[in-house]
């Protein structure tokens, strides 16, 4: 299944409703579509936030292993590590990254 865009997903939906309401006029379809959208957005955006959220709460435990007096010095640079790769993960994803650290 190919990826649709959020503008194009909610046109399609606004279409086929107004398909299967001939009451719904051109204007009635746009807006719908553009309220969809919206809506779609807002979503996207909420769960780009509670992922990134995670990150940081990953980001924190290493932190707090890595300040540990009891961790091993090699157990603390993978904590260290870990907890920078935690932040940047954060980031890219708060950014709406959807590339890979490749550049695919």
């Amino acid at each position: 299944m190919e990826n649709l865009s959020i503008e194009v997903l909610a046109t399609v939906v606004a279409t086929e409703l107004a398909a299967a309401h001939p009451q719904v006029d051109d204007a009635l379809r746009d807006a719908i579509a553009a309220r969809i959208e919206t809506g779609m957005r807002r979503l996207a955006r909420q769960e780009r936030d509670a992922c990134a959220a995670l990150c940081l709460e990953r980001q924190a435990m290493w932190e707090a292993t890595e300040a540990r007096s009891t961790i091993a010095a090699p157990l603390r640079q993978e904590a260290r590590a870990r907890s920078n790769e935690a932040q940047v993960i954060a980031d890219a994803i708060r950014a709406g990254l959807t590339t890979h650290a490749t550049g695919a």
